[in-house]
């Protein structure tokens, strides 16, 4: 055993010098450098945006009557987006309702600060009866479209 490590151990010492000689005669012969570039592409979604009843505020059914509701949904982008809302009168297919919509309590539109924008807003819609004769009993429904347009 001794007789094996008293070999080992020169040889062993001879590679390790080796190495490092080898290393401190290395030459550097080039040295290049790039750039690394990404480009995200402008994007947005909206989430969480679910049908919705609108809910009498007087009486049901009477001239006048006011029924409303909303929906929170979710608006994500990584730009600065211009968001808009339409739609339509509510309607059961012969009959229609006068119809008012808002984002967030506050018009048909709106835009976001330049940057990423993560947050809950809200669609609300407001309906108002005319003469109780002016709209049959029944069901009624509307389609919105909330539309989001990069700035």
């Amino acid at each position: 055993m001794k007789k094996l490590l008293s070999q080992i151990f020169p040889l062993s010492f001879l590679v390790l010098a080796v190495s490092f000689i080898g290393t401190a005669n290395a030459e550097q012969m080039d040295q290049k450098s790039a750039t690394v570039r990404l480009e995200v592409a402008k994007f947005a979604r909206i989430t969480n945006l679910d049908d919705f009843v609108l809910s009498r505020q007087s009486t049901d059914g009477d001239a006048a009557s006011i029924y409303d509701g909303s929906e929170e949904f979710r608006l994500e982008s990584n730009t600065a987006v211009s968001v808009s809302l339409s739609g339509e009168m509510l309607s059961n297919g012969t009959s229609r309702i006068d119809t008012n919509y808002a984002l967030d309590d506050d018009g048909l539109s709106f835009d976001t600060e330049p940057g990423v924008h993560n947050e809950e807003h809200k669609v609300s819609a407001e309906a108002t009866l005319g003469q109780i004769s002016d709209q049959e009993a029944g069901s009624y429904s509307a389609q919105i479209t909330i539309t989001v347009a990069a700035l």
